[in-house]
């Protein structure tokens, strides 16, 4: 029996040039507008500008960014006021976690599982938006990738306090900062640590450091403040397979179905594959985020919860079972081709569904509202220019100040507090030329009833669904010393 042949170009070149093309063919489909951000990473992308540009503005009263400041930092003195450069990077990190989930699910059970998961993963609605909207899913699945692969590697050559120790506490740090979710990173490295210790010495360095980073971490953030609140995990769940439905609201009837069906299967798969998962530091990491990204159900979670579902649910579906073995190749393996046919149908007309909204500049009621006042500013900035008039200052406080100062090129600030009457509140605005806020908002009822109450001191611009944008009549502040803000044109 002869051996066989030698491949010319072996199967991982393959799978190279594959995952390159979906990441060419993923940047002609993103969006390249300032829009559809998530406000964390426009605060995180403000600050990297600031300092790139080394301008001083209000994005450094904006709050303490996540650790995808230091990520972006590099484009901020390449490519300052570039969202695009950011997405870019997004989706080669993606490229490189869709490489690192294959070669894990392959080790751990077949290269089949690994191909049909990692190809649904990608070609998934949810995914791309994640992408679009620099969301903390991408950065999120990539830390726990990144945290399996260095614990891997320092148990090969461990040494204490070297560079792959300090490694796994940046990455811990990291993941936590971003999202609850990557809470699951720390402690599934601490319960490795704890049942596969390499000695006692080591074990102790692990506890005391990654505790240290987490705590710190957790301290320097204050919480989360950028993620919104709690939303409705059927919605969450639905959009596993067809992406987050851009004007909000209550989810239809389909998506009500989709969603309970998915999220029941996403429990079974939990129920069912939890000690292969907790058995292993990647699935570890899938397990707790997923359960601890439940405490928000966002689209972050339901980007965890799509790879939770798809790398440990296929190897559950595709398990041979004799009473199918017997009926042939097409019982056994058809209706699971079945269904990844209908995923596969599904989730590429939601593809196109999402390409055109974004060609259409379809944006959601918050972005609107934000397009609206940035259109203004720019019209009010012509209208000088062709007066030859100074630029009038223009400062709004906002309740998304990241995403408004990188729409509107101009100084944005977080909504002050609520007054304890409406002249307090009156004086507070001393310094605005406007505000933009969701007026039924529960966090802003307080500072709405104020507002309400001054008449004519503060006059409506616009009011939409995603809210109202507000006219404070103060005495004039000084113009503009025409200094440019991160975002701007060069």
């Amino acid at each position: 029996m002869t051996d066989p042949k030698p491949e010319f170009i072996p199967k991982r070149y393959w799978g190279y040039l594959a995952l390159l093309l979906w990441g060419a063919i993923a940047l002609f489909l993103l969006r390249q507008g300032p829009y559809a951000l998530d406000e964390g990473a426009a605060k995180a992308l403000l600050l990297d500008w600031s300092i790139g540009d080394q301008v001083a503005n209000s994005a450094v009263t904006l709050g303490t960014p996540d650790m995808r400041a230091l990520l972006w930092l590099p484009l901020g003195f390449l490519w300052p006021g570039q969202v695009f450069a950011a997405k870019v990077v997004t989706v080669l990190i993606l490229v490189a976690t869709a490489a690192g989930l294959f070669l894990w699910r392959r080790s751990q059970g077949t290269e089949e599982e690994a191909l049909l998961a990692t190809g649904l993963l990608l070609v998934a609605p949810l995914t791309l938006q994640q992408v679009d909207m620099l969301s903390p899913g991408v950065v999120l699945l990539a830390s726990f990738v990144a945290g399996a692969w260095l614990d891997r590697a320092y148990r090969q050559t461990p040494r204490t306090y070297g560079g792959l120790f300090f490694a796994q506490l940046a990455v811990c740090a990291f993941s936590v900062s971003v999202h609850p979710a990557g809470l699951a990173y720390p402690l599934a490295l601490v319960w490795t640590w704890r049942t596969q210790p390499l000695d006692r010495h080591q074990q102790r360095a692990f506890y005391i450091g990654v505790a240290f980073v987490t705590l710190l971490t957790l301290l320097l953030r204050m919480g989360w403040h950028d993620l919104g609140t709690w939303q409705n995990p059927v919605a969450s769940a639905a959009a596993m397979l067809w992406g987050p439905n851009l004007q909000g609201g209550d989810p239809a009837l389909y998506e009500w179905v989709s969603g309970l069906l998915l999220l029941g299967l996403l429990l079974a798969v939990i129920a069912h594959e939890r000690r292969a998962l907790w058995g292993d530091l990647m699935g570890r990491n899938l397990l707790l985020g997923v359960i601890f990204g439940g405490g928000l159900c966002d689209a972050t979670w339901g980007f965890l919860g799509l790879a939770l579902l798809l790398y440990g649910g296929l190897p559950w579906l595709l398990k041979p079972r004799a009473l199918l073995m017997r009926q042939g190749f097409l019982v056994q393996r058809g209706w699971v081709w079945v269904l990844l046919l209908v995923f596969s149908t599904i989730a590429m007309r939601a593809d196109r569904t999402w390409y055109q909204e974004a060609r259409n500049e379809m944006l959601s009621d918050q972005d609107q509202l934000i397009r609206t006042f940035a259109d203004d500013v720019e019209q009010g900035r012509k209208l000088m220019e062709e007066k030859n008039q100074p630029l009038p200052r223009i400062r709004v406080a906002s309740q998304w100040p990241a995403r408004t100062m990188i729409a509107c090129r101009c100084d944005a600030l977080p909504l002050p507090p609520a007054a304890k009457d409406p002249q307090t509140q009156l004086a507070m605005l001393r310094g605005l030329s406007h505000l933009m806020l969701a007026p039924s908002a529960s966090k802003n009822l307080g500072l709405s009833e104020n507002l309400a109450l001054l008449g004519t001191e503060v006059e409506t611009v616009s009011l939409q669904p995603g809210g109202v944008i507000l006219k404070v009549k103060v005495p004039a502040m000084a113009p503009a010393s025409g200094a440019p803000t991160p975002g701007s044109a060069p």
